[in-house]
């Protein structure tokens, strides 16, 4: 009897520990079910080295699941930080894109970890491109700096705004004909009244097929009239420009008398070592590539193209003369500059607001003839403390964007 108890009692013992054991097992399972599977991913923005002066507040940061593709958006708080809770565990990439009126901010991490009930923090590196960056016209020297030199010394400096190399091959340089606002002179919108066109007399085209000549950052271009050391037998060299640093030079004389026309080597002295501008157009009362005085100049798309379908006659009112000038789309421009003759010259706009809501001078009285004086754009001084590269003001309001300068600043500003 008392052996059918005992194996009784260690039946019910074995069945016991076989519950005890089961349930164990069954509240590990259950303790195991009620953790989700979810985990949080805190993006800590960080300015690119060089940048400064950007908030990284309010920024859009945006994560997508390698897996599924879900993909959630935030914005940072003061500090450049997100968090985003409770995300599925897996992988991640961010991406960070902003755009303000004056720069794009953007950056990326890819593969990002989250585990399930872990925070896990990454650092994301932002950048910034300012969204008036491209070549742009740095200065415009016409003035000219003496007797003996007269105008045979301008030129026209193209800067790279941008933080990358750019080209200028085939894109075009012109002379805006017009009235500056001197004395006896006429609108030329007043004859030509179609604004959806600049007119040039004088055009000229940068050589090259693509790649050789580069811009690179912070750097310009010069393209004189003669690439020629003036301050050599001056007796003011001080006074005098070497422009024999020149990118490129005009050069008409041959392309001329191809034409059966007849150059000036007065005004334009060839230099074989320094490359020349193609002629594109001349209105045949013109014998060398000449800038106005003061001159409106635009730098024109490479993708642009003309013929004799762009040719459209002036003829000033009580004038006996004709000029044959050929029209650019302005949606063609990539940059101008209207240069008139003083502060009250705005009805002689020779370029419409769509390219420059301004204009710029050298003195109020306009007497500007062998002075020295140029035309320069100023540098915009929050967005290269911004970038932390030079970068020049592009607000298309040359009242604004340059200044008047007593003697040429060829190649400066360079970084």
């Amino acid at each position: 009897m008392k052996s059918n108890i005992l194996k009784r009692v260690g039946v019910i013992k074995t069945i016991m520990a076989i519950i005890l054991f089961t349930t164990t097992l069954t509240s590990c399972s259950s303790d195991d079910d009620s953790i989700p599977n979810l985990g949080n991913l805190q993006v800590q923005l960080e300015l690119a080295t060089g940048l400064s002066d950007i908030s990284l507040e309010g920024i859009d940061v945006s994560i997508t699941n390698t897996v599924d593709n879900a993909t959630l958006n935030l914005s940072t708080d003061a500090t450049g930080s997100v968090t985003f809770t409770n995300i599925s565990v897996g992988t991640y990439n961010i991406v960070v894109s902003n755009a303000t009126d004056d720069y794009q901010l953007s950056g990326t991490a890819n593969n990002i970890s989250v585990a399930i009930q872990e925070t896990t923090t990454t650092n994301l590196e932002v950048n910034a491109t300012n969204f008036n960056a491209g070549l742009v016209i740095k200065e415009v020297y016409s003035a000219g700096s003496g007797y003996i030199t007269l105008f045979k010394d301008s030129f026209i400096e193209i800067f790279n705004n941008s933080s990358e190399t750019l080209y200028a091959d085939g894109m075009f340089i012109a002379n805006i004909f017009g009235g500056s606002g001197a004395s006896g002179d006429t609108a030329v919108y007043s004859i030509l009244t179609d604004s959806d066109y600049v007119y040039t007399d004088v055009m000229s085209q940068i050589p090259g097929s693509g790649t050789d000549y580069p811009v690179a950052s912070g750097q310009s271009i010069v393209i004189a009239l003669n690439a020629i050391n003036f301050k050599e037998g001056s007796t003011n060299p001080d006074g005098e420009l070497d422009n024999t640093d020149a990118t490129l030079e005009h050069y008409s004389i041959d392309w001329l008398e191809a034409q059966g026309l007849a150059g000036n080597a007065f005004f334009e002295l060839d230099n074989p070592s320094v490359p020349n501008m193609t002629n594109t157009y001349m209105f045949e009362g013109t014998n060398f590539f000449r800038l106005s005085l003061p001159a409106s100049v635009v730098l024109v798309s490479s993708e642009a193209s003309f013929d004799d379908s762009n040719i459209v006659d002036y003829t000033a009112i009580g004038s006996t003369t004709t000029y044959k000038l050929m029209k650019i789309s302005v949606d063609l421009v990539v940059d101008g500059v209207d240069i008139l003759d003083n502060s009250a010259s705005l009805e002689f706009k020779r370029i419409p607001s769509t390219i420059d809501a301004g204009f710029s001078f050298l003195t109020e009285d306009g007497a500007i003839s062998y002075t020295g004086l140029s035309n320069r754009r100023k540098i915009d001084e929050t967005a290269t403390a911004r970038f932390g590269r030079t970068i020049l003001l592009d607000t298309n309001n040359s009242t604004v964007d340059f200044e008047a300068i007593n003697f040429p600043d060829k190649y400066g500003y360079s970084n």
